[in-house]
């Protein structure tokens, strides 16, 4: 287990290499966690309103309280993970430390933002999916732009 902690990811080429596909796979199920809510929930504030809400003019019902949570469960599930990888690989970078705070700390408020909004939908509306909405979104290019750093780092051989 020494080579986990060793201070440079590039001395060992094993280590280099999961780190590198890692990343990779991590983008590519963000953006494919970005397509699934755009295909589920819709792309716009307004088509979240409606998925969760309902419109009576359009005869959509809204969206059941279980089938809300089994959502927000498995999400949230898969959210934190991403999360986790990418702050742990983010905070061996070589950034500086307030731009490393500062990033996750918006990371853990956007995703914060997204089940609590979707759950406070139930009582204030749809002010509260707006605001699930932008926390789903900040959160995905946050940790995005995260990975495109860290996989520019691991290229560069800086890492």
């Amino acid at each position: 287990m020494k080579f986990i902690v060793s201070k440079k990811i590039i001395d060992n080429r094993a280590l280099y290499m999961s780190v590198l596909w890692m990343v990779i796979f991590l983008i590519v199920a963000l953006v494919l966690n970005i397509v699934a809510k755009g295909i589920n929930f819709g792309i716009t504030p307004e088509m979240w309103v409606n998925t969760v809400l309902g419109n009576e003019v359009e005869f959509m019902e809204p969206l059941l309280l279980s089938d809300l949570l089994l959502s927000l469960h498995t999400d949230l599930f898969g959210l934190i993970l991403v999360f986790i990888l990418m702050s742990a690989l983010h905070i061996r970078s070589s950034r500086s430390k307030e731009l490393k705070l500062t990033i996750l700390l918006v990371s853990v408020i956007s995703l914060l933002l997204y089940p609590v909004g979707l759950m406070a939908s139930l009582w204030i509306g749809s002010f509260s999916i707006l605001l699930s909405w932008s926390g789903f979104l900040l959160f995905h290019l946050l940790m995005i732009g995260s990975a495109l750093d860290i996989l520019i780092l691991l290229v560069r051989k800086r890492f």
